[in-house]
């Protein structure tokens, strides 16, 4: 009785059984727990899969009865699957509460709605074209789709990211929070059911003897044919996949250097151009002598205009990345200045890596971006070195061992990840030398490349960090490690697109619709990026005490955490424009004596420096105009070393020409303590921007006079050696340059 029961509707309640046990377990990992778009994937995975089978057991039962198909039996079981994961995350999120419901219901609609009708379809392929094994073909077909496709685009194409009919869009291993529904994702899902539909509607008429078809091979060849059509022609067309000649035709500025072949956006200036030759071919030395080897071709260097291009085009929007095994690097005019020698070094290590994509044995991201950040060095102008030992005396630690046997790598805080795993691997090259490290990338076998303990390894490393001579306090850890991991941060992906679409609406002054957005985030997530913008509202709003009231309310929420000291920084600046100038005087102080990150404690000491002589106000409230003129002002008599870094950043803001600029600089720079050493570093580095290599070189010596702070003095030092190297160099680089 019980067997008859379960095998009405060819077991389908097992099939339920099996969809909701799967579901009740998604709702307790991070992320898929949350109505969204992780949970919308995976679903789509597992319904597509589940369908597909289904169906082959539908066809197979008709075939026996000699029954027409039961298409209503087969979309009544449609339903249900779709119903019981949509039911239990509603559950679970009325309980719990929704990041949103409109958001997911959108995610659900359009990317695991079609699974069904897209396993079916390749259920029906299945059934047809072979007599036995049909669930054996049906697998092979859905790992075809689900692992082979996506391998070759990631191998052998540019980009990160996947569209595929099985999970619908996989944003790529950069983990990219701003994902949202739009019209792209509406329309591909909109060609998979038109093409899988049809797929499906053929077979049903062909089991209803409505079309008599022998010629099965031939069919095959059509899908093959069409579904070729699709991926090497209309898919690149659509930005569906991106080819190669897609990224040299979107990215067509050409230059080649001695190391290097660079495609570029028109729009990147020549100069800019120039200096990223110079860089690269700067880093390209240092690497080859770090690694004792070099790539046995030259680096495509691919140079996007903005981080909005790069995200259309490859991807990673918000991150640049290296491809080792096509010894390419994607990065953005604005912002590879900082991550530039660490993608490049990923191109050194291909030479050492192993499998088809040349990485790390295991594809270990603890050896992968490990070896690649000790090979960069520096962590936010700081040594890496200096960055672990922060984190290690202040109690930000990671299982070392853990993260270097496992995927736990992605469990931290990412620059957590990274500062750790390239000091261990830059401590391990000081101790043991380099070729033991690569012999490590290749192994992943710490015992048999080093010969002795991984355990007893990390324990010297600790030692030597807990050793450290630094300078450094605990807010400045607060300030790079007081963040949350991914897997632990509330609706990241709801977070991410609505702050977008706030902002875009603050920047078209629509403040009532960034208002509204702005509040629903910080109802349901601790997001400093909802609270400023809300508290810039009020202050286009002339409700600077509402905005104050704001803020203050929130610092206790924010204490101990990163963005605590940009938050006291804000409401500083607002005590400033109601005339609190004593509250905002404690805030700059604190900000001062604390000394988060550089940027902080430079405009703070600015900033009780204008406090003293009485020009707060026009600062604060003025345009870069103005303060840059303040600025100016208050280096008259004698140089103010902390306002030499805003003076840099405010001259390029208005555009200011390098030559008047150094005018402002007639006087001798007298490097005594860190501030003045750090003031003539930044001189020297916006000297080489503009092509001054003497007067960069001279001043980068200038930088080294202060010897008293290790961690700075390896900034200075690795400055001058640029300056050198550009000052000698530069010159015949751009002459052997094709532009």
């Amino acid at each position: 009785m019980v067997l008859g029961f379960l095998k009405k509707n060819n077991y389908l309640l097992l099939y339920l059984i099996a969809i909701g046990l799967v579901n009740l377990f998604l709702q307790t990992l991070p992320l898929t727990n949350v109505f969204g778009y992780e949970f919308s994937a995976i679903n789509s995975l597992l319904l597509s899969f589940v369908s597909g089978i289904y169906t082959i057991s539908v066809f197979k039962s008709s075939a026996k009865t000699k029954n027409f198909f039961n298409t209503g039996q087969l979309f009544e079981a449609w339903l249900w699957m779709l119903f019981i994961p949509f039911i239990i995350s509603i559950i679970k999120s009325l309980i719990f509460g929704f990041c949103s419901f409109w958001d997911g219901l959108l995610f659900y609609l359009v990317i695991t709605c079609p699974s069904v009708i897209i396993g079916s379809a390749i259920g029906a392929i299945s059934y047809y074209f072979v007599i036995k094994f049909r669930v054996i073909l049906f697998v092979f077909l859905y790992l075809v789709i689900l692992l082979i496709i996506p391998f070759l685009e990631i191998y052998l194409n540019p980009q990160v990211y996947l569209y595929n009919p099985l999970f619908a869009y996989f944003p790529g291993t950069i983990y990219d929070e701003g994902i949202s529904v739009d019209l792209k994702l509406t329309l591909y899902r909109i060609f998979n059911l038109i093409f899988f539909i049809s797929i499906f509607k053929y077979f049903v008429k062909w089991s209803r003897k409505e079309i008599l078809f022998n010629k099965r091979f031939s069919f095959l060849f059509l899908l093959i044919f069409i579904s070729g059509l699709f991926y090497f022609f209309i898919a690149p067309s659509l930005r569906y996949t991106t080819t190669e000649s897609c990224l040299r035709s979107a990215l067509s500025n050409r230059i080649e250097s001695n190391h290097f072949i660079i495609q570029a956006d028109k729009r990147i200036g020549k100069d800019e151009l120039k200096l990223i030759v110079l860089n690269q071919e700067f880093y390209y030395i240092q690497l080859s002598e770090f690694f004792l080897e070099k790539p046995v071709t030259k680096i495509h260097s691919y140079i996007f205009f903005d981080n909005e291009q790069k995200q259309k085009l490859f991807g990673a929007g918000s991150a640049d990345v290296a491809k080792p095994w096509l010894n390419s690097i994607y990065v953005s005019a604005d912002t590879w200045e900082s991550t530039l020698k660490h993608e490049i070094a990923h191109c050194f290590t291909a030479s050492f890596g192993t499998g088809v994509f040349k990485l790390a044995s295991g594809f270990n991201p603890a050896l992968i971006e490990g070896v690649a950040e000790a090979a960069d060095g520096f962590y936010d102008e700081n040594c890496i070195h200096y960055m672990a030992s922060l984190a290690y005396k202040n109690d930000y630690r990671v299982n070392l061992n853990s993260m270097l046997s496992s995927f736990s790598f992605f469990g931290s805080v990412s620059s957590l990840s990274y500062i750790y795993s390239g000091s261990f691997i830059n401590y391990l090259v000081d101790h043991y030398g380099i070729e033991k490290v690569k012999d490590y990338y290749q192994s992943n076998d710490f015992q048999k490349s080093f010969s002795v303990d991984l355990d007893s390894t990390i324990n010297s490393y600790e030692t030597f960090l807990d050793t450290l001579i630094i300078s450094a306090t605990e807010d400045k850890a607060n300030y790079y490690f007081g963040r949350k991991s991914l897997i632990s941060k509330v609706c990241p992906r709801y977070v991410a697109s609505s702050l977008g679409r706030a902002y875009n609406y603050y920047a078209s002054n629509d403040f009532n619709s960034a208002e509204i957005i702005f509040e629903e985030i910080l109802s349901k997530a601790k997001s400093y990026g909802a609270l400023v913008g809300l508290s810039k509202i009020y202050e286009e709003q002339d409700s600077l005490s509402k905005a104050i009231k704001l803020l203050e309310s929130n610092l206790k929420t924010y204490s101990g955490i990163s963005s605590e000291y940009d938050l006291k920084f804000r409401l500083a600046d607002l005590y400033i424009k109601v005339n609190e100038f004593e509250k905002a005087s404690e805030l700059y102080s604190f900000l001062l004596n604390t000394k988060p990150n550089k940027r902080l404690e430079l405009v703070s000491y600015i900033r009780l420096a204008l406090l003293k002589n009485g020009t707060i106000m026009e600062y604060v409230s003025g345009s870069d105009y103005d303060r840059y003129e303040l600025l100016k002002e208050l280096n008259l008599k004698s140089y103010n070393y902390s306002s030499f870094p805003l003076m840099i950043d405010l001259s390029q803001s208005l555009d200011e020409d390098y030559q008047i600029f150094k005018s402002h600089f007639i006087n001798d720079i007298e490097v005594k303590d860190e501030i003045s050493s750090y003031a003539a570093y930044k001189l020297s580095e916006y000297m080489l921007q503009n092509f001054d290599f003497v007067n960069a070189r001279k001043m980068a010596g200038i930088s080294l006079r202060y010897k008293s702070d290790s961690n700075l003095l390896g900034l200075t030092e690795e400055n001058f050696n640029k300056s050198a190297w550009f000052f000698k160099n530069a010159d015949d680089i751009l002459k052997e340059t094709k532009f």
